[in-house]
């Protein structure tokens, strides 16, 4: 099911990413650095841009999430994740730590919809939650894509070297096989 999920963004390129990255915020199981990275090895855009894109995105489905979590209450929550115990995970780490923990989930691959839902059931201060979660974001989505991005080039480098190499000592070979065997036809007449 994922994969299908995957594919259907993947087709629609940045507008997928956008809209990936927005589900992910509150509902939505699968993460949008899947598909970032694949769009920022492709080159289908700027890096950075793409990533800014994920977390414009990303940060409006939070903020969606954030109002799930504060106006529909526990009820609407466990109904939309029932027996999803990230919620309450994310929960304790917003009553440990604060606005630290908006950092933290933001910026690791912890499912940032356990603390969008969460954030909004805790109440927090929905200002504050938006403005610390588009920059951590950010960050986390532009390291995502630019380390994507390079390593997908010297791999596309090195694999467009390795197939030369493959092709001009295939070359040799094929044109070695075809002379020796034109040498043993010349040599039986």
């Amino acid at each position: 099911m994922l994969d299908t999920i995957k594919e259907f963004f993947k087709q629609y390129g940045t507008t997928g990413l956008f809209f990936n990255a927005f589900f992910d915020g509150f509902i939505l199981p699968l993460p949008p650095d899947f598909l970032l990275s694949t769009l920022a090895i492709q080159n289908i855009s700027n890096p950075t841009i793409l990533a800014l894109i994920c977390s414009v995105g990303s940060v409006i489905g939070g903020c969606i999430g954030y109002c799930v979590g504060r106006f529909g209450g526990r009820k609407i929550v466990d109904k939309i994740f029932p027996k999803f115990s990230v919620i309450e995970k994310g929960e304790i780490l917003f009553q440990k730590f604060g606005v630290w923990a908006i950092v933290i989930d933001a910026f690791t691959p912890i499912p940032y919809k356990a603390l969008t839902l969460g954030s909004g059931l805790m109440r927090f201060n929905p200002i504050l939650f938006a403005c610390v979660s588009f920059p951590v974001r950010s960050l986390r989505y532009i390291l995502v894509a630019n380390t994507a991005s390079f390593i997908g080039e010297q791999l596309r480098v090195q694999f467009e070297k390795t197939v030369l190499l493959v092709a001009i000592v295939l070359a040799i070979v094929v044109s070695i096989g075809f002379f020796i065997k034109n040498k043993l036809v010349n040599n039986r007449i």
